[in-house]
């Protein structure tokens, strides 16, 4: 059974940050997932690693349900695995509100059947672009997908620098939801901080994930709360078509 509501009605206003939390202390999660909703988060993205699609290895269905009884943030599961056809289901048990897969690993005569397959046991359904993966591989199934993340670094690690190419992905996928009028919200992962998530704000990315520029401080709590007011100014300017900064 699908949602009522879009995932664009789920997530307003936008933007908002969604706090990835692949670099922060992973022995305290759930304390760290509690004081991030406290000022105010919205949105936690869980990147979820194999080992195999990317040369790393994160956390799996058990660390996700058990932070699920912690919050009622909005979980953005993010598989960056080779198997998302068997996978997916095990992080929907778990807990997660919106699951986006890599394009790269899915044939393409399955991937409106995964995301109908995903989306009718009442989740929201993204799906992902490496950096050298043009955008008009995803045209035959933005009407079907609630969200694209465009990765602007490669995935595996964080800390990376953005790779500013990327960004014109944003651009191009603003222009085809005009164009097609279509609804999917617009996201991105990889070297997004305070110095760039305006810009990339203003070409239209509405979901910019942070991590890195967030738990390398030593305060993450005073830096998210930076993060969480900067993106409501950017959103109350966008509304009222003013410039900011």
């Amino acid at each position: 059974m699908m949602k009522n509501k879009s995932l664009r009605e789920i997530l307003l206003p936008l933007p908002k940050i969604s706090v990835s939390i692949l670099n922060s202390d992973l022995a305290n999660l759930y304390k760290t997932v509690k004081k991030l909703e406290f000022v105010g988060t919205k949105v936690i993205h869980l990147d979820v690693m194999d080992g195999n699609f990317v040369p790393n290895l994160t956390f799996g269905p058990p660390v996700i349900k058990s932070l699920r009884k912690y919050t009622k943030c909005f979980f953005d599961v993010h598989l960056m695995v080779n198997n998302p056809k068997e996978s997916f289901l095990w992080y929907i048990n778990s807990g997660a509100d919106l699951i986006v897969f890599h394009y790269e690993v899915v044939e393409k005569k399955d991937i409106e059947k995964l995301v109908y397959e995903i989306k009718n046991r009442n989740v929201y359904c993204g799906i992902s672009i490496k950096p050298n993966t043009p955008v008009n591989k995803l045209l035959p199934y933005l009407k079907f997908v609630d969200l694209v993340l465009v990765m602007t670094v490669e995935p595996g690690f964080g800390g990376q620098k953005i790779l500013s190419e990327c960004l014109s992905k944003v651009k191009e996928l603003v222009k085809i939801r005009q164009h097609k009028k279509l609804d999917f919200i617009i996201s991105c992962d990889g070297g997004i901080n305070e110095s760039n998530i305006k810009d990339i704000i203003n070409l239209g990315c509405e979901l910019p994930v942070v991590g890195n520029a967030i738990f390398c401080d030593t305060d993450f709590v005073k830096k998210t709360k930076k993060f969480n007011i900067l993106t409501k100014k950017l959103e109350f300017c966008k509304k009222n078509k003013i410039s900011y900064g």
